[in-house]
C-alpha cells in the first residue's frame, strides 16, 4: 500500500464529528481544512495526490495547476460541482459514493410530507405563544390537518431514493405516480412493475410532488412557473434533490401568489441560502440546510465507501466517473 500520498480534505466541515485523521493517515500525509474559499483552492491542491471534497468546485483551471493530482474523492452522490470531463483529460480519476444515504433522504422526505399535512411546527409556535387551550376553530382552519391516506404522491426521480419514498408512502395509504425520466422511451409498465406517467399528468393529479433527480442539463429548472401552474392550488412541493431543479424565483412567485399551497425544501439554488432570500418572507415554506443525507448511519457508511474508493484506486481497480 502506497503510504506516500498527500491527501487533502477541502471542506471537512461537511463530514460531521467522525474522526478522519486516523482513517486517512494510513495512506500518507493527511491534511484537512474546515472549509476552502475559491481563492484558496489552487494553493491547497497544487502539490497533493488526492483531494477529498463534498461541494468544492473543481475544473480545468484548478487541474492545470495541480500537477500531482491523481484522484478526487467526492463525499457525496452528486458530482455536478466537478468537471469530470476535464479531470479525465488530465488523467485524474473521480469517484463518488451512491446509495449510502437512501434511507436518510427518504426519511426526511416523509418527514416533510407528514409535516406539510399535519403542520407540527405551526402548532408548536401557537403553543409557545400560550394558545394550548385557546386555539379556536379559525386557528385550526389556518393550519388545517389533512389525512395522508388517499393522497396522490408524484415522484420525479425513481432511483433508490425515489423507490424508498414510494414504499414508505404506500405504507401510509398514498397512491404513487411516477414521472417518466426526460429523454427516455418507456413501455407501458417497466420491469419494476411501476407505470410511468408524463410529467404534466403527474403535476396535474398529485397532491404532493417530491423531487429526487440529479442535477443535469435536462433537470435544471425542471419545475418552473409554467409547470407549477399545472398543479392543484392545494398541491405541495418537496425538493430533496438539488436546488436548481426548481426555478427558485418561480417558486417564490408561486408560493406568494398561492399558485401552489406550500413547499418544503432541503436544497436551494445557492448554498448556503442568501441571508436576504425572498423565501424568508413567506410563511408557506420550510427550509432545512441540506441535511437529508446526514444521518449518523449514513455518514459512517459514506466514509467507509470513500475509503473503499481510495483502496480501489491504489489497487488499480477504480473505474471512476466518465
Amino acid at each position: 500500500m502506497d503510504k506516500n500520498l498527500k491527501i487533502v480534505y477541502l471542506d471537512r466541515v461537511t463530514a460531521g464529528p467522525i474522526n478522519l485523521k486516523e482513517r486517512f493517515s494510513k495512506y500518507g500525509e493527511y491534511i484537512e481544512y474546515e472549509d476552502t474559499e475559491v481563492g484558496e483552492i489552487d494553493e491547497r491542491i497544487e502539490d497533493v495526490d488526492v483531494v477529498i471534497t463534498t461541494r468544492i468546485r473543481l475544473g480545468k483551471k484548478q487541474f492545470e495547476k495541480a500537477k500531482k493530482l491523481k484522484l478526487i474523492l467526492i463525499t457525496a452522490t452528486g458530482f455536478n460541482h466537478i468537471d469530470v470531463k476535464s479531470a479525465n483529460e488530465f488523467g485524474i480519476k473521480v469517484a463518488n459514493v451512491s446509495g449510502y444515504s437512501t434511507n436518510s433522504v427518504a426519511q426526511l422526505a416523509i418527514t416533510f410530507l407528514l409535516n406539510e399535512l399535519t403542520p407540527v411546527n405551526k402548532y408548536f409556535e401557537e403553543v409557545k405563544n400560550g394558545k394550548w387551550i385557546d386555539i379556536d376553530v379559525p386557528d385550526y382552519q389556518k393550519y388545517p390537518i389533512d389525512d395522508v391516506e388517499g393522497k396522490i404522491l408524484g415522484i420525479v426521480g425513481f432511483g433508490n431514493i425515489g423507490k424508498k419514498v414510494a414504499q414508505m408512502a404506500e405504507a401510509l395509504g398514498m397512491e404513487v405516480m411516477v414521472a417518466k425520466s426526460a429523454g427516455k422511451d418507456y413501455k407501458k409498465v417497466e420491469e419494476d412493475g411501476i407505470l410511468r406517467h408524463d410529467l404534466d399528468e403527474v403535476l396535474e393529479k398529485c397532491d404532493v410532488l417530491t423531487l429526487h433527480v440529479p442535477l443535469t442539463d435536462s433537470t435544471r429548472n425542471l419545475i418552473d412557473l409554467e409547470k407549477m401552474k399545472k398543479m392543484k392550488r392545494s398541491a405541495r412541493i418537496l425538493n430533496l434533490a438539488r436546488g436548481p431543479v426548481i426555478n427558485q424565483d418561480d417558486l417564490y412567485f408561486a408560493l406568494k401568489n398561492k399558485i401552489i399551497k406550500s413547499a418544503a425544501i432541503d436544497v436551494t439554488s445557492v448554498e448556503p441560502i442568501e441571508k436576504n432570500s425572498k423565501l424568508f418572507e413567506l410563511d408557506n415554506i420550510v427550509i432545512t440546510p441540506h441535511i437529508a443525507w446526514k444521518s449518523e448511519k449514513s455518514m459512517i457508511t459514506l466514509m467507509n465507501d470513500v475509503e473503499k474508493n481510495l483502496k480501489l484506486f491504489l489497487e488499480g481497480k477504480l473505474e471512476g466517473l466518465k
